[in-house]
């Protein structure tokens, strides 16, 4: 069985991934859908934008893993939710950037 720490070390692989590509897309000339993070990217441009982004995710990742000891069920459910949330907007993205011509 799959433990919460791999859980957690999931999350925060997709999390570099989801970064990396982020950045590739950006470099192409696409725009930020979220406006929070929009802002960040045009006030301190995309690297410490994207850093500011991924830091806040995975500092959210860590605080749903602080709960691991009084509600293991809830931490796990939520790990997994978002394990799958991002492995399938990572598989979308990567979809989607090979697929440009």
């Amino acid at each position: 069985m799959i433990t919460l720490r791999d859980l957690l070390i999931l999350n925060l692989t997709l999390q570099v991934f989801d970064g990396l590509f982020s950045y590739q897309v950006f470099s192409l000339g696409e725009a930020e859908a979220n406006p929070v993070v929009a802002a960040a990217i045009s006030s301190w441009g995309v690297t410490y934008g994207l850093l500011y982004k991924k830091t806040l995710a995975c500092a959210l990742l860590f605080l749903v893993f602080a709960f691991r000891h009084r509600l293991p069920s809830l931490t796990r459910r939520g790990l997994i939710v978002t394990a799958s949330v991002y492995a399938s907007v990572t598989v979308v993205c990567l979809w989607k950037l090979l697929s440009w011509e």
